[in-house]
């Protein structure tokens, strides 16, 4: 794959996304004009507005809001290990070159690796 290929590439999803775009912005305008849309939007809002209102008063027990915290911070965890353990296996493939590594269990695990474009 040469960067001719890609810069076409790029060209292609830019263009895709700036009609993606259009489209979207098409499709909100036209709900927005319709008076049966607005209609059950607004019933919508009140209902979780209802809804939210209620929640709230049964979330606010000390004991669901201790739970709901300490789900916070094992997620915060969980992520914090998944991005050290995709450090770790990109070390790993640097090293040995092999895309595949074997858990403790014995089972063969596969790499699966992803890259994306940012601007920087």
């Amino acid at each position: 794959m040469n960067q001719e290929s890609i810069n076409k590439r790029l060209k292609i999803i830019a263009d895709l996304q700036v009609e993606l775009k259009k489209l979207r912005a098409l499709y909100q305008e036209s709900l927005e004009n319709d008076p049966q849309y607005q209609e059950i939007q607004e019933q919508a809002q009140k209902h979780r507005e209802e809804t939210k209102v209620r929640k709230d008063q049964v979330l606010s027990n000390s004991s669901y809001q201790n739970i709901a915290d300490k789900i916070k911070d094992v997620q915060t965890e969980l992520k914090e290990h998944k991005e050290i353990l995709s450090q770790d296996l990109v070390d790993f493939y640097k090293e040995s070159g092999s895309p595949e590594i074997e858990d403790e269990e014995g089972n063969v695990k596969r790499m699966k690796f992803s890259v994306k474009l940012v601007n920087g």
